[in-house]
């Protein structure tokens, strides 16, 4: 690492862990999540995962993708993540999920330098961790370790964020730098809770009702923001580092380490809260109005290796 960039991993980590946390003990949030990860979605036989030998890198407190790989047959599933914080709540979260955790293996490390020998996966996902690295050098050596603990003919699943568009490039910026230096602001971001738009939907409420009569129910918009709308505020503004990697630096990557050409996949989510009204934006990243708020839409590539 360049001896400049200063290392915030362990403060990335312990975020993470606080937001996990939240999301492990949420029974919606975590129904979603694990929904996400299908052979449909990854374009593979519905027997794919039966007998296969899996790593998350990065798997997080949820063990979301531990637990959906498990559900579809996978045999040898291993987790790796910074420190051993999250080993207890995705342990927790395995056994509220109906997976037996015996048959899981959580490590402590990190995707710069993996505690696995080569070519030992047949599928290994990295979703959403790469983007909080310290730099994009760093993203170059996780992506080496990645492959490097891919076998021949293995998948190797990567999920970076959003280019560009009007939210990531500057709106999003804006209130982090704003979260960094508004203490109150702060404060409320670490401790959002749908607790805190119910109060606000009612102190609309009252003061529209003694100011001009009106009589307005918020309870179907506030019940949209409910605590996986909190976490993904949390998910946008907490993090020190949110990097931006270029969907042509990743294709690289992929060739350089030996891949055919990776697919692009995308997937329309269900979901529960407020979010539900943006996902055909967030589906359909050739749209123009996705264009101009979300830009590239979220980046996430498959890839086998040669």
């Amino acid at each position: 690492m360049n001896q400049e960039t200063q290392d915030y991993s362990e403060q990335t980590r312990a975020i993470y862990h606080q937001q996990h946390t939240r999301i492990a003990n949420d029974s919606v949030a975590m129904k979603r999540f694990i929904n996400m990860f299908s052979t449909e979605y990854f374009g593979l036989d519905e027997s794919f995962f039966k007998g296969k030998k899996i790593l998350d890198a990065g798997c997080g407190d949820t063990a979301k993708v531990i637990i959906a790989m498990s559900k579809m047959g996978a045999t040898e599933v291993h987790g790796l993540d910074l420190g051993e914080e999250f080993i207890p709540v995705a342990t927790q979260s395995m056994k509220n999920q109906g997976v037996d955790p015996n048959n899981v293996s959580l490590k402590s490390g990190s995707v710069l330098d993996m505690p696995y020998e080569d070519e030992r996966f047949d599928f290994v996902i990295c979703h959403g961790v790469l983007l909080h690295l310290n730099s994009l050098e760093e993203v170059e050596i996780a992506f080496k370790e990645l492959a490097r603990v891919t076998k021949p003919g293995g998948l190797l699943y990567t999920v970076y964020g959003i280019v560009g568009g009007l939210l990531e490039a500057a709106i999003i910026p804006a209130v982090r730098e704003y979260y960094n230096g508004n203490r109150e602001f702060k404060q409320f971001i670490d401790n959002v809770s749908p607790e805190n738009f119910e109060d606000a939907g009612i102190f609309v409420e009252r003061m529209m009702k003694e100011h001009t009569g009106e009589v307005a129910n918020l309870d179907i918009l506030t019940s949209l923001l409910d605590v996986d709308f909190c976490v993904m505020l949390q998910n946008l503004i907490q993090a020190p580092v949110r990097l931006s990697v270029p969907e042509k630096m990743i294709r690289e990557m992929y060739d350089e380490s030996g891949f055919c050409v990776p697919r692009r996949l995308g997937r329309y989510v269900k979901r529960q809260n407020l979010r539900k009204y943006l996902a055909p934006f967030h589906y359909d990243h050739d749209n123009a109005t996705s264009q101009l708020f979300w830009g590239s839409g979220n980046l996430e590539f498959i890839g086998e290796k040669r």
